[in-house]
């Protein structure tokens, strides 16, 4: 399953739903949550390791220093292809 966070809002995200084999993306105001020592990041990742996140949504809020470098840096192209390879695809926002 693709797990999609487009928010910022922790309090919408339930962890019970994502699995080791799961992948999560942030985009949008979802980035925020993926800045370095967020324990809601550290939950997630710890759950799956598959976590990506997109550089434009990092540039555009001026974050690029702050994002924890666990996290899989991809482009929209990148991002096309997660989306397609995965299904189903739960959007949290």
């Amino acid at each position: 399953m693709l797990h999609t966070i487009s928010t910022a809002n922790q309090s919408t995200i339930d962890l019970q739903l994502i699995s080791a084999q799961d992948t999560v993306l942030f985009w949008q105001n979802g980035v925020i949550l993926a800045i370095q020592n967020n324990p809601l990041f550290n939950d997630i990742i710890n759950k799956t390791k598959h976590c990506y996140i997109i550089d434009n949504d990092i540039e555009a809020r001026g974050l690029s220093k702050i994002i924890d470098s666990r996290l899989k840096i991809i482009n929209m192209q990148q991002v096309v292809e997660l989306t397609a390879n995965h299904f189903p695809q739960m959007n949290w926002e």
